[in-house]
C-alpha cells in the first residue's frame, strides 16, 4: 500500500456548535463521494467536488483515517478510498424485506429526478412482468401499470433481459412466430439473435418505438446475489423532442439507480406486484 504523499495537519481541538452541522455535512458528502468512486479520489478532486477548504478536508480525513472509514487508495492518482469501517457499517445495516421494498424508494426518487415514469420489470416465462411503477405525477407522461406483461422480444428493455437469461428461454421464444407491434419490433429471428448478442455485452440499453410508436425506454439490469438477474429498472418516456443530452442524462440516472439496488446483492425473491 503506497504512502500518503502529504502529511495531515493536527485535528482541531473542538468543533463549535455553530460549525457542527457543516462539519458533519462535509464529512457525509466526502463519504458519499468516495462511495461513488470505489477506486478512490485525490485531494484536489475531493476538495473541488465537496467545496471543502483543504485545511478542513485534511482534518476530516485524519479523523476518518484514524477510525478506518477511509484508507490510502491502491491506485495511482488517487489518495483515498473507503475503508473497512465503512464496509462493516454497510453490512450491519437492516436488510430490506425483498426487492420491491428496496426498489420503491429508489424508483420514486428516480421518477422525480428525471421527471419520467419508472417501472421495475422481472422475467416470467417468455414475458416480462411489471411489478412496480413510480412517476412524478406529471400530466404529459407515459403511463405504466403493475401487472402489465410484454413478450421478451418486444422492446429494448425486454430484449436486455432476454439477452442475459438462459439460452433455453430464447429457444422457447423462437419456437413460436414473433409478434410484431411496430415497424421497429425485432420480429425476425436472425435480427433478434444479432441484437441479443450485442446486448449480452452490456447491462444497459436505450431504444424507442419497438412496442409502441413514439415511446422510448432506458433500462439497466438489476442483479442480485451471485450476479443473478433479478429484473430491469426502466424509465419510459415520450421520445419525440428529447435531445441527445437529455437521453444520455436519463440513461445515466437509471443506471445509477439500478446499481444502487444491485449493491444489496439480494437473493432472487418471490415477487408480488403492487403499486408504489
Amino acid at each position: 500500500m503506497k504512502k500518503l504523499r502529504q502529511s495531515l495537519p493536527a485535528p482541531a481541538t473542538a468543533i463549535s456548535a455553530d460549525t457542527a452541522s457543516p462539519a458533519v455535512e462535509r464529512t457525509l458528502q466526502l463519504l458519499m463521494l468516495l462511495g461513488d468512486h470505489p477506486r478512490g479520489l485525490g485531494v484536489p478532486a475531493l476538495a473541488r467536488s465537496t467545496g471543502t477548504p483543504r485545511a478542513t478536508l485534511y482534518r476530516i480525513l485524519k479523523v476518518l483515517l484514524a477510525h478506518g472509514f477511509v484508507q490510502p487508495a491502491r491506485d495511482e492518482g488517487a489518495a483515498y478510498q473507503l475503508g473497512p469501517a465503512a464496509a462493516r457499517l454497510g453490512r450491519q445495516s437492516p436488510q430490506p424485506a425483498d426487492l420491491l421494498a428496496l426498489a420503491r424508494p429508489v424508483m420514486q426518487a428516480l421518477a422525480h429526478s428525471v421527471r419520467e415514469t419508472i417501472k421495475l420489470i422481472v422475467p416470467q416465462g417468455v414475458e416480462a412482468l411489471t411489478v412496480a411503477v413510480a412517476d412524478a405525477g406529471l400530466e404529459a407522461r407515459v403511463t405504466s401499470r403493475v401487472g402489465t406483461r410484454m413478450p421478451l422480444h418486444i422492446g429494448s428493455s425486454q430484449r436486455l433481459l432476454l439477452a442475459h437469461l438462459p439460452s433455453a428461454l430464447l429457444r422457447e421464444v423462437l419456437s413460436h412466430p414473433l409478434e410484431r407491434r411496430t415497424a421497429r419490433t425485432f420480429a425476425e429471428p436472425e435480427r433478434l439473435r444479432a441484437s441479443l448478442a450485442k446486448l449480452k455485452m452490456t447491462d444497459s440499453v436505450q431504444g424507442h418505438g419497438e412496442g409502441l410508436d413514439g415511446v422510448g425506454a432506458a433500462a439497466t439490469l438489476v442483479r442480485g446475489e451471485g450476479d443473478a438477474i433479478l429484473g430491469a429498472l426502466v424509465a419510459v418516456y415520450i421520445h419525440a423532442g428529447k435531445t441527445p443530452a437529455q437521453l444520455q442524462a436519463i440513461g445515466a440516472a437509471v443506471e445509477k439507480a439500478a446499481q444502487e439496488i444491485s449493491a444489496w446483492q439480494l437473493p432472487a425473491p418471490g415477487l408480488t406486484g403492487a403499486p408504489i
